[in-house]
């Protein structure tokens, strides 16, 4: 405690002693939390908006007391999800919107009304009224959207379609909180505003115009206005106008929606969209990016800080009785409507641990129903603390999910490893790996009449390319057992396409020593993968980016300006000379010093340029007929 109270009399001073300049204590303080807690609590596996949180919680008046005011930081970081949902409506065109209006508004509002029928009659065992019970059971449904689409994001499953099911429901739980914000009005005692003075039924629709008259003026501002006003700002050139544009339209829009009685966040999300279809997309969502990055920190910074101990610490019993009730009672909503719309059980407990926490909307609710006499603060302050600790603990959950189901997994692939295929069809070629480098030439032999046998030992993987026809059989070919069943002995070739270079390396070698006629081409992952393989006695090995690579840059030689024919005469003598000259490192990289090596690859390396230049130059005295040798090259071009 002392520490704590020496470190907040530290700051008081620095502040004090700041002159007329601006006081940056709490600006360096929050940047030094975040620069410090993010990246230990990644290194550790705990994920960026758990240390986010737990940074917040650290320089907050609960704990160090570095920070007195989390509200007012919280409010300004805010416009970090404000930013965040209009980078997410940029990727939303309209079309893919309107393709997504069965799972917005049928998945979504079944979810959450599952939800609300669960959370309410809790919420009066807890000991609240049934009105009390019903706001804070539905503030808990509305799911933290900052937090649920950076977990997106960071497991980069956003565009997939478990992801985009998850959005649709966010985004309907966005729109729900202006007709609930209604709702506690109306049920409010008497019908209060803010100021509790008494609203008649004209207020109210009048209210309700309102809103749904600012949403369709942003519908037609972003339809009609937006991009000619980036055409117009574009011929200016300037990278800061631009700028300044874009965030102007984040911010109009949600100053805008707010002015009508709508989510900001909204506003922002519904901008995004108009503008998916622009040209200038990519260039707004660059300009944006930087600010939604650094908000959006500060406002999981600002959540961790306005976590209020004290609360917990008077009201524990009931903070922790709420959490567990109310995170198992919207977890088995979520899981429940999930299997209903037939999602798999994986995907269902996925989308569980997801969402089971309260959101950022819940603080708004509860604000609304504390200033108009439907909750009381102390009730106020204890179910924010409840959302917060909800919010705190989801990255840990998932985190646990994470490990469980990688856990689950192992624990089949053991199990299954009894139960790999010892019956196999026989033919001359065996191919062990079916990603895509064993996939193109499985297809290429087909095509061509050359039945080959394939094993990977990928089951999930298996499962995907039977559904496509492919005849794979469960197999792991590091196995000499497994080698003999695919018919090893009796084959003639030997495709090695693992992505894996020591099981690639592994299966080389057992195979040379088991079956000698056997003929052993592999896939080398780089150069040193190649030496490796050529040194255990793969008889053709082919690095796995190098055709590719070649094919590009005489692409890019063509770009510049040089023939076709040429540069298909350039990119041939470049493989003919680095295949010979692998070949002779090969053979020195098994005698040579390390240091003696590498001179002598750069030495080479300059030799090799500088001949492959000189004989540029010479076709270019010799002469060709061009136009036919352009037309032989574009007709051999795949």
């Amino acid at each position: 405690m002392s520490a704590a109270l020496a470190a907040q009399d530290a700051v008081h001073a620095a502040a004090a002693t700041g002159g007329h300049g601006p006081n940056l204590v709490p600006v360096v303080t929050l940047l030094a939390a975040a620069v410090i807690a993010v990246p230990l609590f990644k290194r550790l596996g705990l994920g960026v908006v758990l240390g986010y949180l737990a940074a917040g919680l650290l320089i907050g008046p609960s704990v160090l007391g570095l920070i007195h005011d989390p509200a007012t930081i919280l409010q300004t970081a805010e416009l970090g999800v404000v930013m965040f949902l209009f980078i997410v409506g940029l990727e939303m065109r309209p079309a893919h919107l309107w393709q997504m209006r069965r799972q917005i508004f049928g998945l979504g509002v079944l979810q959450v009304g599952l939800a609300m029928v669960l959370l309410t009659p809790a919420g009066v065992a807890l000991g609240l009224d049934w009105a009390q019970a019903w706001v804070a059971g539905t503030g808990f449904v509305l799911t933290s959207t900052a937090i649920v689409m950076q977990m997106l994001v960071e497991r980069k499953q956003l565009a997939s379609p478990a992801g985009q099911k998850v959005v649709s429901i966010l985004l309907l739980e966005d729109l729900l909180i202006v007709p609930l914000l209604a709702i506690v009005t109306f049920i409010a005692p008497g019908g209060h505003d803010g100021g509790h003075v008494a609203l008649g039924w004209q207020a109210r629709v009048l209210n309700i115009g309102l809103a749904l008259g600012a949403f369709l003026v942003l519908l037609a501002v972003g339809r009609w206005l937006l991009n000619p006003l980036f055409m117009l700002l574009s011929a200016a050139r300037s990278r800061e106008v631009m700028t300044a544009a874009a965030l102007l339209v984040v911010l109009g829009a949600a100053l805008w929606m707010d002015l009508g009685g709508l989510s900001t966040a909204m506003g922002a999300f519904i901008a995004g969209v108009m503008l998916a279809e622009s040209s200038f997309r990519h260039q707004l969502e660059a300009d944006v990016e930087p600010f939604k990055g650094l908000l959006l920190g500060l406002f999981f910074l600002a959540v961790g800080m306005s976590m209020d101990l004290t609360v917990i610490e008077a009201q524990w019993r009931l903070v922790l009785a709420s959490v567990v009730a109310y995170m198992l009672l919207k977890s088995a909503a979520i899981y429940a409507v999930a299997r209903l719309v037939k999602s798999s059980h994986e995907m269902a407990l996925e989308r569980m641990v997801l969402m089971a926490q309260g959101g950022e909307f819940a603080f708004v609710l509860y604000a609304a129903a504390t200033s108009v006499g439907l909750m009381e603060a102390e009730v106020n302050s204890v179910y924010t603390a409840v959302i917060i600790l909800s919010m705190v603990l989801s990255p840990l959950m998932l985190i646990a999910h994470g490990r469980w189901v990688s856990r689950c997994a192992r624990r089949r692939i053991n199990e299954s490893e009894r139960e790999y295929d010892t019956e196999m069809d026989h033919s001359p070629v065996i191919i062990a790996g079916f990603g895509r480098f064993g996939q193109m030439v499985g297809r290429l032999l087909l095509a061509n009449g050359v039945v080959s046998t394939i094993m990977d030992s990928d089951a999930q993987h298996i499962e995907s390319m039977r559904q496509f026809g492919f005849h794979v059989y469960y197999g792991d070919a590091t196995r000499l057992d497994l080698l003999q069943a695919a018919g090893a002995a009796q084959a003639k070739v030997l495709v090695v396409a693992v992505d894996d270079k020591d099981a690639a390396m592994t299966i080389v070698e057992r195979a040379r020593q088991a079956y000698p006629h056997l003929q052993v081409l592999a896939r080398a992952y780089d150069v040193s993968h190649y030496y490796e393989l050529r040194k255990i006695g793969a008889h053709v090995v082919q690095r796995e980016v190098y055709e590719s690579s070649l094919r590009l840059g005489r692409h890019v030689l063509e770009v510049l300006g040089v023939g076709a024919y040429e540069a298909k005469e350039m990119a041939d003598g470049f493989r003919l000379a680095n295949e010979r000259q692998v070949d002779a490192f090969a053979r020195m990289r098994e005698k040579a010093e390390f240091k003696d090596y590498i001179q002598a690859v750069r030495t080479s390396r300059e030799e090799l340029e500088r001949q492959l230049r000189e004989e540029t130059a010479h076709r270019g005295k010799e002469g060709h007929d061009w136009e036919a040798s352009e037309r032989r090259a574009r007709d051999e071009r795949p």
